[in-house]
Order: C-alpha cells, then structure tokens, then sequence
C-alpha cells in the first residue's frame, strides 16, 4: 500500500507543473515581444535623434559662415566709409584752404591795383609816362620754338589811350630777322601785354632782340641782348601751329 502511494504522488506533480506552463506562455511570449519592441523602439528614436543633432550642427556651422562673411563685408564697407569720410574732409579743409587762399590774393590784388591807381595819379599829376616798353620776356620751347611776352605802358596826363602797332626783330650780324607776330596792334590805357609764339631758323641765333613800337607818327625802339635760358617742358599747344619768321626787307 506504501508503494502504490509513493508512485501516486510525482504523477500528481508533474500534471500540477504542466498546465502552469500552458497557463503563462502567452505571458511569456507577450513580455518577450515587448521587450523586443521596447529595444526596437528605443534604437529608432535613438537613430533619429542622431540625425537631427548632426543636421542641427551642420546648419550651425553653415550659419556660422554666413555670419562671419556678413562680418567680413561689414569691415569692408566700414573701412571704405572711413576712408571716404577722411577723404571729404580732407577735401573740405583744402577746399576751405583754397577759398581762404584765394581770398587772400584777391585782397592782395585789389590792393596792388590801388597802389597803381595812386601811383598813376601822382605820375600824371608829374607829367605822366610816354609809350614804353616795361618788360620782355622770351620763353625757349622744344623743337627751336620760342614765345615771345611783351609788356607795353603809358601813363598819360589827359588819360588818352596809346594806340598803334609793335615790331619784334631779331639781329644777327647784320642779318635782321622779323618776328610774326599773333597780334602786334595794341590800344590801351595804362598798359597792356602782347603774347605769341613762333619757331627759329635753323643755324640762326640773334646777338639782339629788338621791340618798335609805331604809335600816333612816333617810334620807340629798345634793344636787348639775347640770351637763351632752359627750355619749357610744357607747351600749351602744337608746336605746328607757331608761326616761322621772315626776313627783314629793310
């Protein structure tokens, strides 16, 4: 009877175990399914997230270009309007320079011209000063061109103007050259200046110049060495256009 027993009670066991089995499986198979979903579920917002921290940093770096070019060209057009600043004010304090300057000239000028006026007073109350030649100038240009500067005055008693015509001539030996002049008719009060220019013949170079002047039947006629200084780098028109000189017929 003891053994009949003994055999009954693992057979009682192993039927307890097996249903309990059968009873938790789809637990079982649910909290593995979970589990692998959980992982899954954690790997894919974790791969996403990745992909939005690198694409974060990528715009950040892109973004950090564009505003260091912006800074770039911003120091650019800083220094240029500094620079255009310093250059407007240099400008204004020369133009200021200049206005004060010129000014100053003007003032001086029309106080020269006062002085002359006071000056041509005393003269013509003295008798005043014939037709006369106060300056000659001769300027030496490239190519054996010259320009010729004449400065005529007169300070009459009755204000009358001098009218009439000058000659320049050049003396060589007894060669006599006849300068053309661009207008050698004059007609002035107090005084007046005659310019032009013309070009020397070759192998010819004058011991004298001489200036006539032909005015109301008289003549005055002053005679001065030649002599040649440095030639003037910067003409103010062709050379081709100065006129040759002629031969004296007289």
């Amino acid at each position: 009877m003891q053994n009949s027993d003994s055999h009954t009670a693992p057979q009682h066991n192993a039927s307890d175990k097996k249903p309990f089995m059968q009873t938790n499986l789809p637990l079982a198979v649910g909290a593995a399914v979970l589990i692998l979903s959980s992982g899954l579920l954690g790997y894919t917002v974790g791969h996403r997230q990745g992909l939005t921290v690198v694409g974060y940093d990528a715009d950040a770096e892109q973004l950090v270009e564009v505003v260091q070019k912006q800074k770039s060209e911003l120091a650019v057009l800083n220094k240029s309007l500094n620079t255009a600043i310093q250059e407007r004010d240099v400008a204004v304090s020369n133009s200021n320079d200049l206005y004060l300057e010129m000014n100053k000239a003007r003032d001086a000028q029309a106080q020269a011209e006062n002085i002359g006026v006071l000056y041509r007073e005393v003269l013509r109350q003295r008798g005043g000063i014939a037709l006369a030649v106060q300056h000659v100038a001769i300027k030496p240009l490239p190519d054996n061109a010259f320009e010729y500067q004449l400065d005529l005055m007169q300070v009459s008693p009755g204000k009358s103007n001098a009218s009439g015509s000058a000659e320049i001539r050049l003396i060589q030996g007894t060669e006599v050259l006849t300068v053309p002049m661009e207008d050698k008719n004059f007609n002035f009060e107090n005084n007046e200046r005659l310019t032009g220019r013309w070009t020397m013949p070759k192998g010819f170079t004058p011991n004298f110049i001489e200036i006539r002047l032909n005015s109301a039947g008289k003549q005055v006629v002053r005679r001065f060495s030649w002599s040649k200084g440095p030639a003037v780098e910067n003409q103010s028109s062709f050379l081709s256009e100065i006129p040759q000189t002629e031969a004296n017929s007289n």
